[in-house]
C-alpha cells in the first residue's frame, strides 16, 4: 500500500497564510484533500459586538490584509442599513474609487505571489513595484498604506487632498502599460503554460454547488458580478464590462483577474472625472452624536443620558477582489451592534479544494492553490 497522507501547512510557502492542506497521495498522484482552517481565528465578529459602530472599522482592515477598504465598505453598507442612514452622493463615489483601487492592489499582490509560485521571479518584482504606487495613493488620503480606517457610517472620514485626481490618473496610465507587460511575461512563457493550462479545472456547475464566487466563478464562464447584478455605491452610474473566461482552469483565472484590473482602471477614470465635477459633503448631515461619543447631552442642563436609536437589521453584499462577501448587522437600539456576521468568499473557495485538486499531481498544488487567491485573514475572522 503506497498511499499516505501528507501535510502542506500550516507553515508552508504554498499556503500563503496560516492554514493546512492535508493531501492523500499515491506516489505523486493526488487521491484526496482535506483543507483545515482555524489556525488564525481572532473572533472579529464577537469583538465587533462590544465596539461602537465606527470602531468596528478598525477590525475590517484586518479581515483581509490586501482588501481592507473592500471589507470596510461591506460592513459600512450593512451598518448604515441597520441604522437607517444614507450617505451623500460624493461619499458613494469615493467609496467606489476605494474599492476599485483596492481591487487593482489586491490583484497585483495576487499576481506577484502567484508568478513566484510557478518559478517566474521577474514578474514578482515588477508587480511589487507597481503595487507600491497604489499604496502611495491610499496613504495620500487615508494616512495609511494597509490599515486605512477611512470609511465611516454616513460617509467617509475626509475628502481627497488637492491634486489627488491628477496624480491618480498618472498612476492609472502607468498601470495600463504595465498590464500589457505582465501578459508578455506570463502568456509568452512556456513555463507559465506548462504549469497552468488545463490544471485545477472547476466547471460552472461545481462552482455553483460549492458556493464558489468571484474570479473563480467567472473563469468558468458564469457572468456574475454583484457590481452589475446588484449594484451598490455608484456602480450603476459607470460603464464597465464583467471579465469572464471559459477555460475554468488556472490560466482562465489569470486572464479574468488581468481583465478585471483593466476594467477597474476604466471605472476609476470615470469616478475621478465625476469627483472633479461634483464637489460636496462626504459625510451625512445631522448624524447622531454617537459618532464621537456613546453619550449625548440632552436638554438645557446638558445631562448625559444613554442614547437610543431606531432598531433595524442590515444586510450587504459586495464584490470584493476574492468574490462575494456578505455582512449581517443587527441594531437593537444601543451604541454597539447587537450581532455581526460576515461571509468570506475565500472560505467557500478553499472548501471546494477537493473538486479542483484530486486527479492532479503534488507539484500542481502550488499553481492551482495560487490561482485561488487565498487570504486567510478573512477566512479565520
Amino acid at each position: 500500500m503506497s498511499e499516505m497522507w501528507i501535510n502542506m501547512g500550516p507553515q508552508h510557502p504554498m499556503t500563503h497564510g496560516l492554514w493546512n492542506l492535508r493531501v492523500r497521495i499515491d506516489g505523486e498522484m493526488i487521491l484526496d484533500v482535506d483543507p483545515e482552517m482555524g489556525y488564525l481565528h481572532r473572533g472579529i465578529e464577537k469583538i465587533s459586538e462590544d465596539r461602537h459602530y465606527n470602531e468596528v472599522i478598525t477590525l475590517m482592515d484586518r479581515c483581509c490584509y490586501v482588501a481592507g477598504l473592500s471589507w470596510e465598505h461591506l460592513y459600512i453598507l450593512a451598518a448604515e442599513e441597520a441604522l437607517h442612514i444614507e450617505p451623500p452622493e460624493r461619499a458613494k463615489y469615493l467609496r467606489m474609487m476605494c474599492d476599485e483601487f483596492q481591487r487593482i492592489g489586491s490583484h497585483i499582490m495576487w499576481y506577484s505571489a502567484f508568478v513566484q509560485d510557478i518559478g517566474l521571479m521577474t514578474p514578482f518584482l515588477y508587480g511589487m513595484r507597481d503595487r507600491d504606487l497604489i499604496l502611495d495613493l491610499f496613504q495620500s488620503y487615508t494616512g495609511a498604506r494597509m490599515t486605512y480606517e477611512y470609511m465611516r457610517v454616513g460617509g467617509v472620514r475626509n475628502d481627497l487632498p488637492l491634486g489627488f485626481t491628477d496624480q491618480a490618473r498618472k498612476v492609472l496610465d502607468w498601470l495600463i502599460d504595465r498590464f500589457r507587460e505582465y501578459d508578455q511575461l506570463c502568456l509568452g512563457s512556456t513555463i507559465f503554460h506548462r504549469r497552468c493550462d488545463q490544471l485545477g479545472v472547476l466547471k460552472a456547475n461545481d462552482c455553483i454547488t460549492h458556493g464558489v464566487t468571484g474570479p473563480m466563478l467567472r473563469s468558468a464562464g458564469v457572468k456574475r458580478d454583484l457590481r452589475k447584478d446588484r449594484p451598490y455605491a455608484a456602480y450603476d452610474q459607470v460603464d464597465f464590462d464583467v471579465a469572464v473566461a471559459d477555460g475554468a482552469d488556472v490560466t482562465a483565472r489569470y486572464l479574468v483577474r488581468m481583465e478585471e484590473m483593466r476594467q477597474s482602471v476604466r471605472i476609476v477614470r470615470q469616478t475621478l472625472d465625476w469627483l472633479d465635477r461634483h464637489p460636496g459633503p462626504v459625510i451625512a448631515e445631522n448624524l447622531p452624536r454617537w459618532l464621537g461619543a456613546p453619550y449625548a447631552p440632552i436638554g438645557d442642563e446638558g445631562y448625559l443620558l444613554k442614547r437610543r436609536y431606531p432598531k433595524g437589521v442590515g444586510f450587504s453584499s459586495v464584490e470584493e477582489p476574492h468574490g462575494e462577501a456578505q455582512a449581517y448587522v443587527v441594531n437593537e437600539g444601543g451604541e454597539h451592534p447587537y450581532r455581526v456576521k460576515f461571509r468570506s468568499p475565500v472560505f467557500a473557495n478553499i472548501s471546494a479544494a477537493r473538486q479542483y485538486l484530486v486527479g492532479y499531481h503534488v507539484a500542481d498544488i502550488p499553481p492551482i492553490m495560487g490561482s485561488v487567491d487565498i487570504c486567510v485573514g478573512e477566512v479565520d475572522r
